[in-house]
């Protein structure tokens, strides 16, 4: 198994070439098709405007978008060797309104999309828009990678799976497959495990046995909540075992009881020093 087709979505160089260089990396390790979306946000707001100037507000504001991506294609070709047939880059202009249904429709038919981490300098709203629109609209897997996450672009040696039982916990072990099958070891990390659950007489042993049956080295930890979140506790884990990647799944909550309420995600995210595998 292998990560034939990996998409980056481009909106400012700063934040996003991290993001870029780990994509390339990666669809060379892979021999897989890499497709860089150079993208410009048309912020025009599509209401009633004076009359006479929509034509000069609709204009400029696309022009602007369009101006803003062809200058990422062109910072993309000094940054990349690009001389590669199996990478292609395309300059993409959305709007803002459908931002989200604009990167969704790009990304969808990818084996693995690579988000940069939307929380800390330099990221910034737009990466949160990104991040949630190629996890929730694409239904591919989701790498986040950060500024100074060594070794974002390679196959990590260890990797722990943040594993709660949860469906989309499931779904991001299966699209983290081939991640998982090149691992020396995978850690089954479980903090508080729910004594209600089917699985509570063996907790992570189905899920270990599932990766066994792929010839993964899985080992079960379990973990008692001793810090205040459940994301400070994985984060403990990642330092103190020498974790290169986390695979969870992303918002088993709403994205909005997420940002009013805090949840595991947005935690992660947030605190996350090695990149993450997310599916939803």
């Amino acid at each position: 198994m292998a990560y034939k087709t990996i998409s980056v979505i481009v909106t400012d160089r700063l934040a996003d070439e991290p993001a870029l260089r780990a994509a390339f990396d990666l669809s060379q390790r892979y021999d897989g098709h890499l497709n860089i979306y150079c993208v410009g946000v048309d912020p025009t707001r599509y209401e009633a405007l004076p009359a006479g100037s929509a034509a000069i507000v609709l204009e400029t504001g696309g022009a602007e978008a369009r101006a803003r991506a062809d200058d990422l294609v062109t910072w993309v070709g000094r940054t990349l060797p690009l001389d590669s047939a199996r990478v292609s880059v395309e300059s993409v202009v959305v709007p803002h309104l459908g931002l989200d249904a604009g990167i969704a429709r790009h990304a969808r038919y990818s084996d693995l999309v690579v988000c940069t981490k939307p929380y800390g300098r330099p990221a910034g709203p737009l990466q949160v828009t990104v991040l949630e629109a190629a996890l929730f609209g694409s239904a591919a897997p989701v790498l986040v990678v950060g500024q100074d996450m060594k070794g974002a672009g390679t196959v990590p040696s260890r990797i722990m799976l943040a594993w709660d039982e949860s469906s989309e916990s499931l779904v991001a072990v299966r699209h983290a497959l081939p991640f998982l099958m090149a691992a020396e070891r995978v850690d089954v990390v479980m903090v508080d495990p729910p004594g209600h659950s089917p699985e509570r007489s063996d907790p992570g042993g189905r899920i270990s046995l599932m990766l066994a049956r792929h010839g993964v080295h899985a080992e079960v930890s379990i973990l008692s909540r001793t810090l205040p979140r459940v994301a400070d506790c994985l984060s403990r884990f990642v330092r103190e075992h020498g974790i290169e990647m986390v695979v969870m799944g992303g918002y088993g909550h709403s994205r909005f009881r997420e940002a009013v309420l805090g949840g595991a995600t947005r935690d992660m995210l947030q605190e996350a020093t090695v990149p993450l595998l997310m599916a939803h």
